[in-house]
């Protein structure tokens, strides 16, 4: 029998791919077998990882949220594999601190990044995935897409903004056979958002509800970016082609609940 969960030949666009989550999805893609465009705007990180990881990885210069981008990104994709089968929305940006202090427009390049960004993508990889008979789209989301939390009111508004457009883009392409899930990965792993965490008290931001937390084996919410990885991966093969329009959560049980260890009985 055939492995499902193989994306042996499979052609796939991540944006933000030069680095964090997007390379590590890269480098799963390629791993199981598939072929990866590397989408990003910083073209010297975004070259680079492409060289290291050989000649089943391309860069293009991308900037999500231009729509000329797009067309220009899926035009040199088909040059160089010759067509796409699948496209995973990454690149995104955080903004932290009070609303009031928000300048507007830190709040539009924000929601052009991280929401429209992805409208885009799915808009111009479509007719690629259906001339192809379909294809899988994954968009990362975030736990911030599944519930609320202070001095990051704008990324999640995005956030929530990526799981309205995910159920509403696989509703409308379900016809031409493309799939589209988004992944909600935790901030349990500070490395995953590094580069938008400096100079800021990460534990006291995740430590910040009352109560404990739940997470696996009583530990703080251990992910990392091979877990968003395995999990786009599979979206992105066989294995999951009766999924789509769903959410997928990676992280350690941290949106499950409160853990109560004064409760009886713990």
């Amino acid at each position: 029998m055939a492995d499902r969960r193989s994306l042996d030949g499979r052609r796939v666009l991540v944006t933000g791919a030069a680095q964090g989550v997007g390379a590590a999805i890269a480098e799963r893609v390629i791993a199981d077998g598939g072929k990866v465009v590397i989408a990003d705007i910083q073209e010297d990180a975004g070259a680079a990882r492409a060289a290291e990881l050989g000649d089943s990885a391309a860069f293009v210069r991308l900037d999500v949220a231009d729509a000329d981008s797009w067309a220009a990104a899926i035009h040199e994709a088909k040059e160089a594999f010759g067509g796409l089968e699948g496209l995973v929305n990454n690149a995104a940006i955080l903004h932290l601190g009070p609303l009031e202090e928000l300048d507007p427009t830190h709040l539009s390049r924000l929601i052009s990044i991280n929401l429209v960004g992805p409208t885009l993508g799915i808009r111009a990889v479509a007719p690629v995935l259906r001339g192809h008979g379909g294809g899988s789209i994954v968009n990362i989301s975030s736990v911030a897409g599944l519930e609320g939390r202070n001095a990051t009111i704008a990324y999640t508004a995005s956030k929530w903004g990526v799981r309205g457009l995910t159920k509403a883009s696989a509703v409308e392409f379900g016809p031409d056979g493309i799939r589209v899930n988004a992944v909600c990965p935790s901030m349990g792993n500070p490395e995953m958002f590094a580069p938008f965490l400096q100079h800021f008290d990460v534990e006291r931001f995740m430590n910040g509800t009352p109560g404990p937390k739940l997470h696996l084996g009583g530990r703080p919410t251990e992910t990392d970016m091979s877990d968003v990885a395995e999990m786009v991966a599979w979206l992105l093969s066989d294995a999951a082609r009766t999924c789509t329009g769903a959410d997928f959560v990676v992280d350690a049980g941290w949106t499950a609940g409160t853990f109560a260890p004064g409760m009886p009985g713990f």
